[in-house]
């Protein structure tokens, strides 16, 4: 594995139905609020990216993040979000998980999926990982795939949609054969993440130290129709950009 690059972002999510407008973030080093854009499924605000998490520091100190949204349940609202690392190590970032694939009880290569079968996906322990003492939220686990395209096809879950999804407790989550196809390049993804949860305005938040490593697959066979992509057309995360 390799490092790519270091950063920091901040995202609202919104339940299916929900509207959420004006919304920004204020950092500590500024007093002017930053606007979040629409991402799709969250709202989003990206900095840059960096080569050192020091560099990543320097740029987004530990502080008060002050989240400024409206919703029409509880109307314009000031929420603190304070980032800080907590660990004595002097990271505050978990150590890269590895990611390791198996089909029908047997170790797998990358590059030698079997698409007719499913695809278990497991990693390293998440020896960083916590219970919530506030009961909010446990540390959180994320694996994500997406095709040659940068489409995301099997996602595990994110908490608070009433759908499952997955903490540091979990060891594998499993990707249905049904989603792919032969002769196919994909990516998936794995995060750990270290959250600092809070709760202000019934609205649940959390600051979160995360680490996450992509990898490259590729599936077995022949393609007999236009679904044939043996390349990685584009990548599905602005966290797989590699600093020069």
């Amino acid at each position: 594995m390799k490092t790519l690059n270091y950063h920091f972002f901040a995202e609202i999510f919104r339940q299916s139905d929900g509207i959420v407008s004006p919304a920004s973030i204020r950092p500590p080093f500024t007093a002017s609020p930053i606007d979040f854009i629409d991402g799709g499924y969250a709202l989003e605000m990206h900095g840059g990216r960096y080569s050192s998490e020091q560099e990543l520091e320097a740029n987004y100190p530990d502080g008060d993040y002050i989240f400024l949204f409206s919703a029409p349940s509880i109307g314009s609202v000031s929420q603190t979000v304070v980032m800080k690392n907590q660990r004595i190590s002097g990271s505050g970032l978990p150590a890269a998980p590895q990611i390791l694939l198996s089909q029908a009880g047997r170790s797998v290569a990358p590059d030698s999926i079997n698409p007719a079968l499913d695809l278990v996906v497991t990693w390293s322990e998440f020896s960083e990982g916590r219970l919530d003492p506030l009961g909010i939220m446990d540390d959180l686990l994320f694996v994500i795939m997406a095709n040659c395209e940068g489409e995301r096809i099997a996602h595990s879950g994110r908490p608070f949609e009433n759908t499952p999804y997955l903490t540091f407790a979990d060891e594998s989550f499993v990707i249905g054969a049904e989603i792919m196809h032969p002769e196919n390049a994909y990516q998936i993804s794995v995060e750990h993440a270290i959250l600092n949860t809070s709760f202000e305005h019934d609205v649940p938040a959390f600051a979160t130290f995360a680490t996450t490593t992509f990898l490259d697959l590729m599936t077995t066979g022949s393609a007999t129709d236009e679904s044939v992509c043996p390349n990685i057309l584009e990548h599905f995360d602005t966290g797989q950009t590699v600093l020069q």
